[in-house]
């Protein structure tokens, strides 16, 4: 199972946090050539407003890039990208089953 796809079947935002941070503290073992931006290597991941945050410096940093950028940052990117976004999509998903859970006690 790859992280992105433990993400996405998380219960709870404290499990997506626990996922997330898992991820990040793993890539000061496998970004030994730093390809990504220090923020994303920096702990602790502090809530979704976080999680956006690095997404947009990724975003920077991808359209930063020279066309004859190496494939590997390039790559390194996209796979943050990709970890993080599910992060979001799957917290909103949670935000959003709270809520309609309280529109349904409200009625």
């Amino acid at each position: 199972m790859l992280i992105k796809d433990a993400i996405r079947e998380a219960n709870t935002e404290h499990e997506i946090f626990f996922l997330l941070t898992a991820y990040v503290e793993a890539l000061g073992y496998c970004d030994k050539l730093n390809l990504l931006p220090w923020q994303m290597r920096d702990l602790p991941v502090a809530g979704a407003d976080d999680v956006k945050a690095r997404v947009y410096g990724l975003h920077l940093r991808l359209h930063g890039l020279t066309p004859d950028s190496d494939t590997a940052i390039r790559s390194a990117i996209h796979e943050a990208l990709e970890i993080l976004n599910t992060a979001l999509r799957r917290l909103a998903s949670l935000q959003a089953d709270v809520n309609a859970a309280d529109l349904s006690f409200a009625a």
